[in-house]
């Protein structure tokens, strides 16, 4: 069974290298072009692919799901003004 929210996660990385390497990092050229834009937008597609997958109660339960945790970070940073919660772990 492919998970709702893994998919999410896996979407998101592969968006994030886009985000962080190409606009952020400013890095061009043949070799970035391959590493940073077609390998993440290759692993992009395959799971949209994958979302093809799931069924439509599994993207029902998994949609309501995610605007709840939306709408508990809405609620826990006072209307996005406030920093998200950070965990401070001890040593």
């Amino acid at each position: 069974m492919i998970s709702f929210g893994a998919l999410i996660a896996f979407s998101a990385v592969n968006l994030s290298v886009i985000k962080h390497f190409i606009i952020d990092g400013k890095r061009r050229g043949s070799a970035a072009i391959i590493n940073y834009i077609v390998l993440p937008g290759i692993g992009f597609c395959l799971t949209l692919w994958l979302w093809t997958s799931l069924s439509p109660r599994t993207l029902l339960i998994g949609a309501i799901w995610l605007l709840l945790g939306i709408g508990y970070l809405a609620f826990v940073t006072r209307g996005f003004r406030r920093p998200t919660p950070v965990l401070e772990l001890a040593d």
